[in-house]
């Protein structure tokens, strides 16, 4: 075969690989692990309320913990207490 063909035949094999390998991650993404249905009812409730005791524990870890500013002296690199 003339050396053409041979770049067609490998162009071809090359597209189609990279072809299946894209379908089969788009399906892992979509269909596979994390590709759960919406909760609904009960369970929506409870993540909810999951989410909101979440929210609560970091507000509270915020206001025991202030973010210390930075001097505004660029050369002092020590660190304030």
């Amino acid at each position: 075969m003339s050396s053409l063909a041979w770049i067609l035949i490998l162009t071809l094999i090359l597209t189609a690989l990279g072809s299946l390998t894209l379908f089969l991650i788009t399906v892992k993404y979509y269909w596979g692990d994390r590709g759960t249905p919406p909760l609904t009812g009960e369970r929506r409730k409870q993540q909810k309320e999951e989410e909101l005791n979440q929210r609560a524990k970091q507000i509270e870890h915020a206001n025991k913990n202030p973010v210390r500013p930075r001097n505004p002296d660029f050369w002092d690199n020590r660190k304030r207490s």
